[in-house]
């Protein structure tokens, strides 16, 4: 809420006059090293939601051996229902296709276990969502999987996608 009024008030901020510009067709994208939630906030204020999302995502887009994967949501909601999990997923297979090249997307749900009836009740509702949408859903992958290309799309809570993005960083370590 904060941030919100933050960015309803500081219209002069390099944050708000680069996102009016996405807004306007001058710029294609917006990029920042500021606050993740200042940016997120300032971006709902100014461009609002996509129609049918309730909630925006970060997505990391992780460069992997075997292809890019997209992972949403990488930090901006701790805690989701499934139908938010479901519409990350239509989300991120859309960029997929449009951005990264990838004709038919597969999705995978990041969970503590392969089994259709792991993790928790959001989890577990959301892999009966996530079969009967019509994605490419190839199931729940565990943390190794998302490293070993599991799916183009993965989708998890923005905790959960939070520490898995950072991960990444600690890989090149080992």
């Amino acid at each position: 809420v904060l941030f919100r009024s933050e960015a309803r008030s500081r219209r002069d901020s390099s944050m708000y006059v680069g996102i009016q510009l996405v807004k306007r067709g001058e710029a294609q994208a917006f990029v920042s090293a500021g606050n993740t939630g200042a940016v997120l906030a300032t971006a709902l204020v100014v461009l609002g939601r996509l129609r049918g999302v309730e909630r925006p995502a970060l997505g990391a887009l992780l460069p992997l051996p075997k292809g890019a994967t997209l992972l949403l949501d990488a930090g901006a909601n701790a805690e989701n229902r499934a139908s938010h999990l479901v519409q990350f997923a239509r989300v991120g297979a859309a960029y997929m296709r449009a951005v990264v090249g990838v004709e038919a997307p597969t999705v995978g749900l990041l969970n503590i276990g392969e089994e259709p009836t792991k993790g928790t009740p959001t989890t577990i509702e959301a892999h009966a969502a996530l079969a009967e949408s019509g994605l490419r859903f190839v199931g729940n992958l565990e943390g190794r999987d998302v490293f070993a290309h599991g799916a183009d799309v993965v989708v998890t809570d923005g905790f959960t996608g939070n520490v898995t993005r950072s991960e990444e960083h600690t890989s090149e370590l080992q």
